[in-house]
């Protein structure tokens, strides 16, 4: 029999608490009707699934503010139901409902424990769309909690003197608080021994995140007992804490739902799994690429096969990767280290940096062999997928066959070897460490050509290396690798294929496992998953604003503005290094200024910088925005010369802004690109657009109903303006379908595997 006088808001899920195995559920008591006495209360049961209409069906958890309760982490699903004749109960289950309350719904309510008063608040929360920090706690002369207050994350303003500190050591914290007046305070009433409403302030002085966003609020994510009693079964039988992730993704649909750190959960999980390698392995993953395929338009796959029907070369990207290239393809990494499969093919990751200056994967490719002849396939095949488009630079290791086809295929793209590769072949062939720091410094330090073959020579002098083979066959390929011969051409700051290996560092923990190759396909989706699900993230971060900290405030708040978080750290550092600099000389002539900058100490380093006055252009010796793409902190020095307030929009590289991805730019109505390539960047563009309608729709039962209808009547529209114009809808991502059976690979002893 449930009191009139409260409410009980059951939250329904897949794990059972010990309160709910009694079959009653976690009940949270208090009124939200009218003070006092009344005539009625009000039932809340949460269930939900991923992103459709659902009713019973399993659910997962969320941690808030170090509780368990099972809500939805795309939003709570409600329904408003009339009460049951003879029943004083009103299941109400609209968010409407909670968002709608007021500080005289609440005022004066009771809750029967404190810990449903904070489990109630972090419910709340969740629906309105704000993160929750415990505030004040006061104890009577027992040490029993008489008092406890809940604020907005954004509560109170960061003392002004952390602001204005110079000398840190470490980066501050972004700017979050900025004096929210939302809270919530109960106070133990002894006499009823209830938990009692005092103060609910709904008000908020900031704009409120997007659904999409939500889920990076600090409250709403975190590790709960239920996730750890899930791995630990899974712990008994071997599965790496990968796999208990990647387990927990597939359960709730998608990594934006899992609702926990991924490193915080596998650093408590530590485990081994292996995989059977069954027959008829290459037809299940052609079939599943046709899969793909079939719902991805933009999705694009070629293989191979040889006289023996057996598969032979694979490579295969989607739409978002097409989408990418598009946007960040100026600049290409792909390395074939490791073979991480039963079959020991080499994996190929072609990769790039995106605006956020992390990886952003272009394509995969699994190769039969490593010759010439193989690598000119994978870079057609490329070429092909991506509408021709060739990079502008290229970063490969130091293998010889690479470099033939690059210059068979890409003839026009600068090459240049991986460092880390070219510092490991170092190790191997001078084995002394003073000469591998020096060969460094060689390698990539900015200086002149005549600076470099000064320092060579006293390098190979000082440690008699005048006749050592690597020695002497490197320096013929200085143009390959050395900082001096590829300064001003454009790498986006990347001299290595360390986003390859962030990449192989993820299917690494596989080696030893020998996947077949369908699920060794499946785990690579699972890591693309996560480094989208990260640039989602970042992009989330880029909307907070940085604390400013240089002497040039004005100009590094335009920086703040136009480009995403990690890269404005790039461009911060070299307004910070702008103050060692100092403006020797001025010559003025016609239309422009050149100005002499010298290094404070270092009177011998010169740099000319050249100003148009008309457009306000800058050109710099170092060449580091061509080489970068990023203003160097001798163009801000004359920019603080010439009293500008704002960054020249020819230092602004628009793949490192927050627009860099923006659809609306999309040149939709371009005939410089085929129609099908065009098709696949609107499908890209579209998707992307489509999320938050998805998440939206999906929270309600009549939301979800009119979506589905008017996206059914959008697309029967679509789908007659598409037979009226002569188009046509096709699912073929292959470059041609499959007339016969594919047998597997012959398998390789690893004997015969070099790596």
């Amino acid at each position: 029999m449930v009191p009139s006088s409260c409410v009980v808001l059951n939250f329904v899920g897949n794990e059972m608490s010990s309160a709910e195995e009694t079959g009653m559920g976690v009940q949270l008591d208090a009124d939200l009707n009218n003070p006092g006495t009344s005539a009625c209360a009000t039932a809340i049961q949460t269930s939900y699934c991923s992103g459709v209409e659902c009713s019973g069906q399993e659910s997962d958890k969320t941690l808030c503010s170090g509780h368990d309760f099972e809500m939805s982490d795309v939003g709570l699903s409600f329904d408003i139901l009339s009460p049951a004749e003879g029943s004083s109960v009103v299941q109400c289950n609209d968010p409407i409902r909670l968002r709608g309350l007021t500080t005289l719904d609440m005022v004066g309510k009771e809750f029967d424990s404190l810990k449903k008063a904070e489990l109630f608040y972090c419910t709340y929360s969740k629906v309105v769309g704000f993160s929750v920090r415990k505030d004040d706690l006061r104890r009577n002369k027992y040490g029993a909690t008489i008092l406890r207050r809940w604020v907005c994350s954004k509560q109170g303003q960061r003392p002004k003197k952390w602001l204005e500190k110079r000398d840190r050591i470490r980066e501050p914290r972004a700017l979050t608080r900025v004096g929210c007046r939302a809270s919530f305070r109960v106070n133990y009433h002894r006499e009823t021994s209830k938990w009692v409403v005092k103060e609910f302030v709904t008000e908020h002085t900031h704009e409120l995140p997007s659904a999409c966003e939500i889920q990076g609020l600090r409250s709403n994510c975190g590790i709960q007992d239920t996730n750890v009693a899930k791995a630990k079964p899974i712990r008994s039988v071997s599965a790496k804490s990968g796999q208990v992730v990647d387990y927990m993704i597939d359960q709730s649909g998608s990594c934006t739902n899992i609702g926990l750190v991924r490193e915080d959960l596998q650093n408590k999980i530590d485990v081994a799994c292996q995989s059977d390698i069954t027959d008829a392995d290459s037809e299940t993953v052609i079939a599943y690429l046709f899969g793909k395929a079939d719902m991805d338009p933009g999705f694009f796959c070629k293989y191979t096969v040889d006289e023996n029907k057996r598969l032979g070369n694979l490579f295969w990207t989607d739409s978002i990767s097409r989408f990418d290239y598009s946007c960040f393809g100026d600049v290409l990494a792909f390395d074939s280290t490791y073979k991480i499969n039963a079959y020991q093919k080499p994996l190929v990751i072609l990769v790039g940096t995106n605006h956020h200056h992390r990886t952003t994967v272009f394509g995969f490719g699994l190769l039969k062999d490593e010759t010439l002849d193989t690598y000119t396939w994978l870079l057609e095949t490329f070429l092909s997928a991506m509408n021709n488009k060739k990079p502008l630079s290229i970063i490969t290791d130091c293998d010889k066959v690479i470099r033939q086809a690059i210059k068979k295929i890409l003839p026009e793209s600068t090459h240049r070897f991986c460092s880390w590769h070219v510092e490991r072949n170092a190790q191997e062939n001078v084995q002394d460490e003073q000469f591998i720091e020096s060969f460094k410094d060689c390698m990539l330090n900015h200086m002149t050509p005549e600076e470099f073959e000064q320092q060579w020579m006293t390098l190979v002098e000082k440690f008699g290396l005048q006749d050592n083979d690597w020695v002497n066959k490197m320096y013929k390929k200085r143009d390959l690798w050395a900082e001096s011969f590829l300064r001003g051409q454009f790498f986006a700051g990347m001299h290595c294929s360390q986003l390859c290996q962030s990449m192989n560092s993820y299917l690494n923990c596989f080696l030893q496992s020998r996947l077949k190759m369908f699920e060794f396909v499946r785990q690579i989706d699972k890591a693309v998953s996560w480094i989208r699900y990260n640039e989602a993230k970042d992009d989330f971060e880029s909307s907070s604003i940085p604390v400013l900290s240089t002497h040039l405030e004005r100009l590094e708040k335009h920086a703040v503005q136009i480009y995403t978080r990690n890269v404005f750290y790039m461009v911060r550092s070299e307004i910070q290094d702008e103050t060692l600099l100092i403006v020797s000389g001025c010559a003025n002539e016609v239309d422009r200024r050149v100005y002499t900058l010298t290094k404070f100490r270092n009177a011998h380093m010169r740099w000319i910088v050249v100003y148009w006055r008309k457009d306000h252009r800058i050109q710099c010796s170092c060449k580091g925005f061509e080489t970068v793409g990023l203003p160097c902190s001798h163009s801000f020095s004359v920019m603080k010369a010439e009293h500008l307030l704002s960054i020249p929009d020819n230092l602004i590289l628009r793949r490192w802004t927050k627009d860099a991805k923006d659809s609306k730019d999309l040149a939709v109505n371009s005939c410089q690109s085929p129609n099908d390539f065009i098709e696949m960047l609107r499908f890209a563009a579209l998707t992307a657009d489509c999320r938050k309608l998805c998440f939206y729709a999906s929270k309600t039962t009549e939301g979800y109903r009119k979506a589905k209808m008017e996206i059914y009547q959008l697309t029967r529209r679509m789908e007659e303006s598409s037979k009226i114009k002569g188009g046509s809808i096709s699912s073929v991502g292959f470059s041609e379908r499959r007339s016969s059976i594919v047998s597997d690979p012959a398998r390789k002893p690893r004997t015969e595997i070099h790596n």
